[in-house]
């Protein structure tokens, strides 16, 4: 029995092993009209909105609409690159099997989104996958979060968000949510440790251990 009526998942970073994908991605979909080569830290630094808004602070045009085609070709064609955290699969069927609602709320697009749903089986795991184009404020606005409480009709006191950055702790507190940090990925670790999210979980069997009691 949960203590909780819905956990809500951010993805990238939280479930999926996907910023080397998306750093290939961004390089492939800008090569042409750019011409230039970006460095992981750099387009990690660009992450919290969905892919095309994210290009299109590089190019516009036709060449936005390029890149963006071309981003997404790479991402489809080279899903198999990523991976899921280790315990992620475990953790999501514990959940399950317990009887445990589940969504997610990512900041990426919704057709980036769809292709990763698709090809990891999410569609029978989470009732939701809301995306950064289906609200107008992104994280660390509580939008998402929101959203996702609305959907599943379920009050945002009794949902728990589970996330990897700041943002995703401070959307989850600011929807009325209780929180988890993801401390499994290395990437916003430090900042991570500064936000004071409910709980801390080091690997997901914490998360198990934290919604189910």
């Amino acid at each position: 029995m949960s203590k909780f009526s819905a956990v809500v998942f951010d993805l990238d970073g939280t479930l999926a092993d996907t910023f080397q994908l998306i750093v290939a991605c961004w390089n492939e979909a800008l090569k042409e009209p750019l011409g230039r080569t970006f460095a992981p830290e750099d387009v990690i630094a660009r992450f919290g909105e969905p892919e095309a808004d994210m290009l299109a602070h590089e190019v516009s045009g036709p060449a936005l609409s390029r890149a963006v085609d071309a981003f997404h070709e790479c991402y489809d064609a080279r899903h198999d690159e990523i991976q899921l955290f280790d315990g992620v699969p475990e953790m999501l069927a514990a959940l399950k099997a317990a009887g445990v609602r589940m969504a997610v709320m990512t900041g990426k697009g919704r057709r980036s989104a769809d292709i990763t749903a698709g090809k990891l089986g999410w569609n029978d795991i989470f009732e939701h996958v809301i995306t950064g184009d289906d609200v107008a404020g992104q994280k660390p606005a509580p939008d998402g979060p929101l959203l996702v409480a609305k959907l599943m009709e379920v009050e945002p006191a009794r949902c728990v968000f589970v996330g990897d950055t700041p943002a995703d702790i401070t959307a989850g507190r600011d929807a009325g949510m209780q929180t988890i940090a993801a401390a499994w990925h290395p990437v916003y670790l430090d900042q991570l440790r500064g936000m004071n999210a409910d709980y801390w979980a080091d690997t997901p069997a914490d998360v198990v251990r934290i919604v189910l009691g």
